[in-house]
């Protein structure tokens, strides 16, 4: 007869405790169904907007049986028991296999937030067993909730035609890729063209303008939508010889509206407004008309708007009078011989220097009127005009410049002293033109009077001459 003593009774039942523990532990059925992965649309989104959590469950592969997924919910882990979303009827997960699926919800209020994800399966019922076990299982995923804040920025860069009509592929059109640009607005077609549709526009475009929309806020801007108002601006003149007015009679144009859909926050669209034919400099201001995420929830209009202005084409052409000697003859006219330099970065064509109109001048028939031609970036071209001028109410000699640059005219006015027989004045001669202000464009220097041959003169030691 064998005895064992009562530690040892004690110490078999330990032990068969622990053996019945583990294998209970390996049949639990919540060991196979997992959730591998919880991906938030956004880590910070915004108050009130839609946020998307795209859950991964799976079920192991050495699991014996297969699950039938019935229910994957989201909750708020510090808040109350009902769910803030819910699919059901997942679908079954044979051993080995794996589902995605998407849950959404809101937030009201900023702040870091805590969210429970719960997978609730049944495992098929085995051999022996009435009914089929349920799993629960259940992870976790923090979000910073943004306060909602709605901006757009609008941008935009006048282009020339000619900065889209490269024919070298790797060279990018206006400092733009082309590849970058979504679609081109405009135009004769009016709506967007995409695509070859879209390269094929933007290269014949008549007045390009690139205009970005940037999403600076953190909710979506919605139903996004462009116009584009133009006014002719003063002192461009058009090319039927008139000022302000076009042709047409019309003083304003309008293009648009134009949908470039919705931007998402950090996101931007990127799009070329086809403005059409120009024949005067244009101020035009681009209104990007939206309304938030939020407004739309709301069922709100797009009340909401961003503005860009510059004005169309870019007058990157600067002409300046340098190097004038005036002076005047026996018959009393007054000769000025001078050169028009171009400071700017623009090619001025068909340029035309003629005597202004001011009170006691008026121009000679035989010398009132100058043609230059062409005056590209930084050259200079020697002119002279000859005025009769009335002493006793004028002081200088206004120089009336008229020129093309990418199709539309300009009238700009410079002005010369005139000789001081008393020998007071200090040469230096003030220039504005009439499309703002050129500042001092010149510095002429008294040299004094020229006494044997009668001629006061006034002008620069160094003059530069290009015949």
């Amino acid at each position: 007869m064998t005895l064992i003593s009562t530690r040892t009774t004690a110490a078999l039942v330990a032990l068969l405790s622990v053996l019945a523990a583990v294998g209970g532990a390996a049949a639990v059925p919540d060991a196979r169904i997992a959730i591998d992965e919880i991906e938030p649309s956004s880590t910070a989104p915004a108050v009130g907007e839609r946020t998307a959590l795209n859950v991964s469950v799976s079920n192991s592969g050495g699991s014996p049986d297969a699950a039938d997924v019935t229910s994957v919910r989201v909750l708020d882990a510090d808040g109350d028991a009902d769910p803030l979303d819910e699919a059901t009827a997942v679908g079954a997960l044979s051993p080995g296999d794996s589902l995605d699926l998407t849950l959404w919800t809101r937030f009201d209020e900023p702040g870091e937030r805590r969210l429970t994800v719960e997978v609730v399966a049944e495992e098929e019922a085995t051999d022996g067993e009435e009914d089929a076990e349920t799993v629960t299982v259940t992870r976790d995923v923090v979000v910073d909730v943004q306060p909602a804040e709605v901006a757009l920025d609008l941008r935009t860069r006048g282009l020339a035609p000619e900065d889209l009509r490269s024919d070298e592929e790797s060279e990018n059109a206006g400092g733009i890729d082309l590849g970058g640009i979504e679609g081109v607005f405009g135009g004769g077609g009016g709506g967007l063209d995409t695509g070859d549709d879209a390269e094929e526009a933007v290269r014949s475009a008549d007045a390009p303008v690139a205009v970005t929309v940037v999403n600076t806020g953190t909710t979506t801007a919605d139903r996004v939508s462009l116009t584009a108002v133009g006014e002719p601006v003063a002192g461009g003149e058009g090319a039927d010889g008139t000022d302000g007015e076009s042709a047409t009679g019309d003083a304003e144009f309008e293009a648009g509206p134009y949908v470039v859909e919705d931007v998402a926050p950090g996101e931007e669209r990127r799009v070329i407004v086809d403005l059409g034919p120009l024949d005067r400099r244009s101020e035009v201001t681009f209104t990007a008309a939206f309304r938030s995420g939020l407004d739309a929830q709301a069922g709100a209009g797009a009340e909401r708007t961003a503005t860009s202005t510059l004005r169309y084409p870019a007058n990157d052409a600067a002409p300046t009078v340098t190097d004038a000697a005036v002076e005047t003859t026996e018959d009393g006219d007054v000769l000025v011989d001078a050169n028009l330099g171009n400071s700017g970065s623009g090619e001025m064509e068909g340029v035309v220097v003629s005597v202004g109109d001011e009170p006691g001048v008026a121009p000679t028939a035989a010398g009132g009127e100058y043609f230059v031609g062409a005056v590209g970036e930084g050259d200079f071209v020697a002119f002279d005009l000859r005025t009769s001028v009335n002493a006793s109410v004028a002081e200088e000699v206004p120089i009336r410049i008229a020129y093309t640059e990418r199709g539309v005219r300009y009238v700009e006015t410079d002005t010369v002293a005139l000789p001081d027989a008393s020998g007071g004045d200090d040469g230096r001669t003030n220039a504005i033109g009439t499309l703002g202000a050129f500042g001092t464009l010149g510095t002429l220097g008294a040299v004094g009077i020229v006494g044997a041959a009668g001629l006061a003169v006034v002008g620069v030691a160094a003059r530069r001459r290009d015949v």
